[in-house]
C-alpha cells in the first residue's frame, strides 16, 4: 500500500506577464509557494505554510507581483481569529496585509488591477501593503456615483472595465462571485500545461514534456526577505504576529 502523501500543484497565471505562481500542496495542509518565470522555466522556491488554503478564493495580481489568499489555521483566540484573508509578495506567504475573518463562510480576495484589490474580512491588522489600495462597495452618492471607494472613503480610480465587473448584477457577495468576473489568462496559456502527481508538464501536441518534478520537497522554515520583524537570524515561519516556528 502506497503511503506517500498526495502531491498537488495549483497554478495561477499572471495576465500581463510571463509569471505564474505554483502552490505545491502535500501533505494536505503543507503548501509551498513557488514563483515560475514561464519564458525561461526559472523557478523561485519560496516559503511553506501549515494551514488550509482555499485555492478557489485566491488571486494573483496581473503583473504577478502580489498574491491574495484565504487561510484557515484554527487559532480562534488569536488576533487573526482563526481564519483570514492575507496579501503577500510571491513566493512568500508572509503577510503585508491581513484581514481577520473568524469563519469560512466568506473570505478571500481579488485583484482588480495591479494596485486595487477587494478583500473580505475585517480591518487590516498589519498595514504594510505600500502602493496598493483596498476598495470597498458603498452606497452611491454625488461624490461617488459608483459607490466604489477606497478604504479612506475617496472614490476609487478604477478603469471602466473593472468598474463594470464590480457593478454587475447581482453585486458580488464574496471573493468567489467576484473572481468569476475577472479576466482569465489566454486560452492557449491554460491549454499549454498540465500537472500530474506533483509534476509540471508542457503539452507538445498529444505528448507531455516534463518541466519539473516537485515531489521531492520537505517542509523547512524560510524567512521572507521583506520580513520586518526584529529578532535572531533563525528563519521564522510566515506568521506576522506570534513568531511561530517549525
Amino acid at each position: 500500500m502506497n503511503t506517500d502523501p498526495l502531491i498537488r500543484l495549483h497554478l495561477f497565471f499572471a495576465t500581463e506577464t510571463d509569471r505564474a505562481l505554483i502552490l505545491r500542496q502535500g501533505p494536505s495542509r503543507q503548501l509551498r509557494m513557488i514563483l515560475w518565470h514561464r519564458a525561461t522555466d526559472r523557478f523561485e522556491d519560496g516559503q511553506w505554510i501549515r494551514s488550509k488554503i482555499y485555492v478557489e478564493r485566491c488571486s494573483l495580481s496581473p503583473d504577478g507581483r502580489h498574491f491574495i489568499y484565504f487561510a484557515l489555521d484554527g487559532r480562534w483566540s488569536a488576533e487573526t481569529r482563526g481564519s483570514f484573508t492575507a496579501l503577500s509578495r510571491p513566493p512568500f506567504w508572509t503577510a503585508l496585509s491581513l484581514f481577520p475573518e473568524g469563519d469560512t463562510w466568506g473570505g478571500g480576495g481579488v485583484f482588480l488591477d495591479n494596485i486595487h484589490y477587494w478583500a473580505s474580512g475585517d480591518a487590516d491588522i498589519i498595514g504594510r501593503d505600500e502602493g496598493l489600495s483596498r476598495i470597498r462597495l458603498a452606497e452611491p452618492d454625488k461624490g461617488c456615483t459608483t459607490g466604489i471607494r477606497l478604504m479612506s472613503g475617496a472614490r476609487a480610480p478604477l478603469d471602466r472595465t473593472a468598474t463594470r465587473r464590480l457593478l454587475a448584477d447581482p453585486p458580488p457577495q464574496d471573493a468567489r462571485a467576484l473572481f468569476e468576473r475577472m479576466p482569465a489568462p489566454p486560452g492557449d496559456t491554460l491549454d499549454r500545461y498540465d500537472t500530474k502527481g506533483g509534476c509540471l508538464y508542457r503539452r507538445r501536441g498529444m505528448e507531455l514534456e516534463l518541466i519539473r518534478d516537485f515531489t521531492d520537497m520537505a517542509f523547512e522554515p524560510i524567512r521572507a526577505p521583506y520580513d520586518w520583524r526584529e529578532g535572531d537570524d533563525d528563519p521564522v515561519l510566515w506568521h506576522p504576529l506570534d513568531g511561530d516556528r517549525a
